[in-house]
């Protein structure tokens, strides 16, 4: 017994003094492992925060350039499609352009007459309605001199459109030349009115020959 004990003694002694430094080193850590590991956390809800809302920024940012490219596909598509409807028939544009073809080459004669206003609705259009008239054209030429003034009628500012079309060959003719009953339907505003003079109008092109 009496032996054991300053062993027993000097063992508590020798563990007193390794466990106390190891217990000062443990809180030392936790003092600051605890803070920093309280604190990361911090940042890391602060870093995802950030995170979703440069997510949101980049997708508007997205939104807003998909919307910029659909505005300019539609004012291209609208200067491409787009018609305008005259306020007046004196300014309509197909009668001039019916002239224009029949003074053209490969074009040996034209005769066009246009009908009275009538309003109509208009699928598509702003308002809904407008007023329309009907351009009755015979031509007689060569197949492309034709096609070019269906071709020029159609690609008008104003908002034409061809009802019908029949060609047919003269035998009397020349082998390449055609004769043509179009007929075309021309839109005014829906305001536009009758001139005072006759709606019916008939122009003479080039006689045959």
């Amino acid at each position: 017994m009496t032996k054991n004990g300053p062993t027993m003694q000097r063992f508590s002694r020798e563990l007193a003094m390794t466990a106390l430094p190891l217990a000062v080193a443990i809180v030392l850590l936790g003092l600051f492992t605890i803070p920093n590991y309280l604190r990361a956390r911090e940042w890391s809800r602060e870093a995802n925060a950030l995170r979703a809302v440069a997510n949101e920024s980049a997708a508007r940012q997205d939104n807003l350039l998909d919307m910029q490219r659909e505005i300019e596909r539609l004012r291209a598509d609208l200067e491409q499609r787009g018609r305008t409807l005259p306020a007046t028939p004196d300014q309509g544009a197909l009668l001039a352009s019916i002239a224009r073809s029949a003074d053209a080459k490969g074009v040996t004669g034209s005769q066009s007459k246009s009908g009275k206003l009538a309003p109509v609705a208009v699928s598509g259009l702003a308002g809904g309605k407008a007023m329309r008239r009907t351009v009755d054209v015979e031509m007689t030429g060569s197949f492309d001199a034709l096609f070019a003034a269906v071709s020029n009628a159609e690609s008008l500012d104003a908002l034409v459109t061809v009802r019908s079309i029949d060609l047919s060959r003269n035998p009397a003719a020349d082998g390449g030349t055609v004769e043509a009953k179009l007929v075309f339907d021309e839109y005014f505003n829906e305001r536009a009115a009758e001139p005072r003079a006759s709606a019916a109008r008939a122009t003479a092109g080039k006689a045959g020959g």
